[in-house]
């Protein structure tokens, strides 16, 4: 990423069940969503972990170590001039991760988002409050973009999950932002069903409506629409 503008390199980041065509053709799928399952954005702030995540992925595929030779390189493709005016000696690849994302947030900190206009464009970044470059328990950078664990995987929701047995929690509209090996497993099971739906381990929107489909059909409840307690998780994941 040059002292001036540059887009980031842009890195390449079923059939439907008898139950689906059923409850489309009698628009029930509408009326259970659309009952309770509204999700709203939450409000501008900060700059957060998933803005700088995003912008990893799409600058150089999340990957710290790069360097194509092409004057730029690093997590964020910064270039050696911008590096260097920021502060650092060496080339940006050769940094520290947590080095990387301290500059990134020092860079947008002066500048917002421009200095990567093609990727804060692409992954809907848009000028958020400062993001901290300090220490402390508040500080954005050093807890949230330097991961303290490798990033959940289905097989490894598998391992987590075990026997596959109900854990306790009951998934809901609260955990649409966490990922959860519970919810991973769900969503496999799901998927297994004939259900289309994304298996990330966020039980958001999508796996809610499922889950308030799937209730509304088998007349299995956990008390709310939409909701997975330890009544549907026994009939989808372990039947």
């Amino acid at each position: 990423m040059p002292s001036g503008q540059r887009g980031g390199k842009h890195r390449a980041p079923q059939a439907h069940s008898t139950a689906g065509r059923i409850l489309r053709t009698t628009g029930a799928v509408t009326a259970i969503v659309g009952s309770g399952l509204a999700v709203t954005a939450a409000p501008a702030g900060a700059a957060t972990a998933d803005d700088f995540a995003k912008l990893r992925q799409c600058e150089s595929g999340g990957n710290y170590s790069i360097n194509t030779d092409n004057g730029f390189s690093g997590g964020y493709q910064f270039d050696d001039q911008t590096w260097h005016g920021l502060g650092y000696s060496g080339r940006p690849y050769q940094a520290s991760p947590a080095t990387q994302d301290e500059a990134a947030a020092k860079l947008y900190n002066a500048r917002g988002w421009s200095p990567w206009p093609s990727c804060s464009r692409k992954m809907g970044l848009t000028n958020n409050g400062p993001a901290s470059v300090g220490s402390g328990s508040g500080d954005v950078i050093e807890q949230a973009l330097t991961p303290a664990e490798p990033p959940m995987t289905l097989d490894r929701a598998r391992q987590e999950m075990g026997d596959n047995a109900y854990k306790g929690t009951v998934l809901n509209a609260g955990y649409g932002d966490d990922v959860r090996p519970d919810a991973f497993v769900w969503q496999a099971a799901m998927r297994n069903k004939g259900f289309v739906l994304t298996v990330d381990g966020k039980f958001g929107p999508q796996s809610q409506g499922i889950a308030a489909l799937y209730g509304y059909l088998t007349r299995v409840s956990d008390g709310q629409p939409g909701a997975v307690g330890q009544n549907l998780w026994n009939v989808t994941v372990r039947s």
